[in-house]
C-alpha cells in the first residue's frame, strides 16, 4: 500500500492497527514498513537503495518516527525524574540502592528494546529476501539457552522479583502509586517480551 513516510501516517498506522505492508517510492530508493501484532509502535523502516539501472545495491533500516519519539519522551522522563529528585547536596553512598536499581532499570529496558527490534527486524529481513528471491547466508539462530542468555536471566529474573516485592512492601504503602505503577509495568514488559521470545523459539 503506498504511503508517505511522515510522522502522521505512523501515528495512525500505529492506531489503526494495519498490518498491510506500505511504502513510499522514489527515484533511486524505496522506503517500505511493516507492523504486526506483537510489534505495533517500534517496527522498522527499510530503505532499499538502487543505482541508475534500478539495481538494488544496498539496504537499510531505522526506527520509525513514532517509536523514536516513545523512546525521546521516555528518556526525558527519566532525565526530569533524575534531575528533580536528585539535589545538588545529593550523596552517593546514602542513596546508592536508588541509584542501582535506576541504573539496572535502563540497562535491562535498553537490552530487552534493542532485542526486541532485532529480532523483529531480522524476521521482516528474512521475509523480504524470501519474497525477493535473494539468497543470503544462512546465520545459526541465537539459542535462548546459551551461556550468555542463562547468566543474563539469573540476574534480571531475581532482580524483577526484587522491583515487585520493593513495590508491595515499601512503594505502594508510601503512596507512590505512579512508581509503582511504572515499576510494574517495566517488569511486565521485560517478562511478557523474554517469554515471548523464549516459545516464539
Amino acid at each position: 500500500m503506498r504511503k508517505e513516510n511522515t510522522f502522521l501516517n505512523h501515528l495512525w498506522n500505529v492506531f489503526s492497527r494495519d498490518f498491510r505492508a506500505k511504502g513510499e517510492i522514489g527515484r533511486n530508493e524505496i522506503k517500505v514498513w511493516k507492523q504486526n501484532m506483537w510489534n505495533m509502535t517500534f517496527y522498522p523502516i527499510f530503505t532499499f537503495k538502487l543505482n541508475a539501472n534500478n539495481h538494488l545495491t544496498n539496504i537499510t533500516d531505522k526506527l520509525n518516527p513514532i517509536g523514536k519519539t516513545i523512546v525521546g519522551i521516555f528518556s526525558i522522563g527519566i532525565l526530569y525524574f533524575v534531575f528533580t529528585n536528585f539535589s545538588t547536596d545529593f550523596n552517593f553512598l546514602e542513596n546508592w540502592l536508588s541509584i542501582l536499581i535506576v541504573s539496572v532499570f535502563l540497562l535491562i529496558f535498553i537490552t530487552v528494546f534493542r532485542k526486541l527490534y532485532q529480532s523483529e527486524k531480522q524476521n521482516q529481513l528474512d521475509e523480504i529476501f524470501k519474497f525477493l528471491d535473494i539468497e543470503v547466508e544462512e546465520k545459526k539462530p541465537e539459542k535462548e539457552w546459551s551461556l550468555k542468555n542463562i547468566l543474563i536471566r539469573l540476574f534480571t529474573y531475581p532482580f524483577c522479583l526484587f522491583l515487585i516485592g520493593l513495590n508491595i512492601f515499601l512503594i505502594i504503602p508510601n503512596g507512590q502509586y505512579i512508581l509503582a505503577l511504572g515499576t510494574f509495568g517495566f517488569v511486565g514488559f521485560y517478562l511478557f517480551a523474554d517469554l515471548k521470545m523464549i516459545f516464539k523459539k
